[in-house]
C-alpha cells in the first residue's frame, strides 16, 4: 500500500469514527447506556463539583474515630487510584490516620486492605485496556472492509501518532461511558458524571480532568499495543513493564502541564 493510499484509508477510518458509524468498543445497548449517562450528567446543575477534600483533612472529635474504618478507607483508595495510578509506602501512611502508629496491628491490617484494593483496581483497568485494544485492532480491519479497502493488518501499519489519533477519537465518541468502563472499580466512589456537567462555573477543573483521562486512555492504549500485542511473546515481563508505565503515567510531563489537584479534588459520589 502506497503512502497516499494509506493516508486516504486512514481518513476514511477517521470519518467512520467521528460520525459514530463505527463504535469498536460498543454495541447498541452500550450506546443506549452511554446516552443515558450523558443525560444524567446534563441534568446536574451543581455549580461546583462535589469534591472529596474533607476526606483528606485531619479529622476531629467523633469523626476521628471513623477515619480508619473500611468505608472511609475504601473511598480514599478509590480516589487515590483514580488520580495517581500508583501507591507508595508514603501514600499508605497518608491514607491511614496519623494517630494509628505504623507498628500497630490495625495499621498493618488496613495496609493490607489498601494494597489489595489498589492492586485489584490496576489489574482490572489493565485487563480492560488489553481487551479493548484487541477489539479495536480486529474491528479496524472489518471497518476498512466495509469502506471498500483491502487492508488486512491496517492498524499495525499505522504510525504511532495515527494510532493515538484513533484511540483519541474512540474516547471522544462516548467519553463518559468509556471512562466508567475503563475505571469501573473506582467509579464506585468517583462521580465521573460531574466532569461532564453542563454547568461551567468551574469548567477549567472539569476540562483539565477530562483531558487527563483522555490522555491516559490514549497513552496507555498505545503502551498496551506496543507491550502486549506487538511484544506479546513474553507476557509476564511485558505486563510488568506495562504496570510500570501505568504507575508512572500521572508523573509524566503532559499530565504535570494540566496543573491538576490531588485525589481530594476529584468529584465524589
Amino acid at each position: 500500500m502506497t503512502d497516499e493510499v494509506q493516508e486516504q484509508a486512514f481518513k476514511d477510518l477517521m470519518a467512520e469514527l467521528e460520525a459514530k458509524r463505527w463504535t469498536p468498543l460498543m454495541n447498541s445497548d452500550d450506546i443506549q447506556e452511554a446516552n443515558d449517562l450523558v443525560s444524567k450528567a446534563a441534568q446536574s446543575q451543581t455549580t461546583t463539583m462535589t469534591i472529596a477534600s474533607t476526606l483528606f483533612t485531619a479529622p476531629k472529635g467523633n469523626a476521628k474515630k471513623q477515619q480508619h474504618k473500611l468505608p472511609f478507607l475504601r473511598t480514599k483508595v478509590d480516589l487515590h487510584s483514580a488520580r495517581y495510578n500508583n501507591l507508595t509506602t508514603s501514600d499508605i501512611r497518608c491514607l491511614i490516620p496519623s494517630y494509628i502508629p505504623s507498628h500497630d496491628k490495625v495499621y498493618l491490617k488496613r495496609k493490607r486492605f489498601i494494597e489489595a484494593r489498589f492492586g485489584a483496581h490496576m489489574t482490572y483497568s489493565l485487563l480492560w485496556l488489553f481487551r479493548a485494544v484487541k477489539k479495536i485492532i480486529k474491528g479496524t480491519d472489518a471497518c476498512m472492509d466495509s469502506c471498500g479497502w483491502d487492508t488486512e493488518g491496517f492498524f499495525a501499519d499505522l504510525a504511532v501518532e495515527q494510532r493515538k489519533t484513533i484511540l483519541g477519537a474512540i474516547f471522544d465518541q462516548y467519553p463518559l461511558w468509556l471512562l466508567t468502563q475503563f475505571r469501573k472499580r473506582e467509579a464506585a466512589s468517583v462521580d465521573f458524571k460531574q466532569l461532564w456537567s453542563s454547568v461551567d462555573s468551574d469548567g477549567s477543573d472539569r476540562v483539565a480532568l477530562r483531558g487527563f483521562y483522555r490522555l491516559m486512555f490514549v497513552e496507555m492504549g498505545e503502551a498496551t499495543y506496543e507491550m502486549r500485542v506487538v511484544r506479546g511473546m513474553n507476557e509476564k515481563s511485558d505486563e510488568v513493564r506495562r504496570a510500570k508505565a501505568w504507575k508512572e503515567f500521572a508523573g509524566c510531563e503532559a499530565v504535570q502541564a494540566l496543573n491538576l489537584g490531588g485525589a481530594e479534588s476529584l468529584p465524589i459520589v
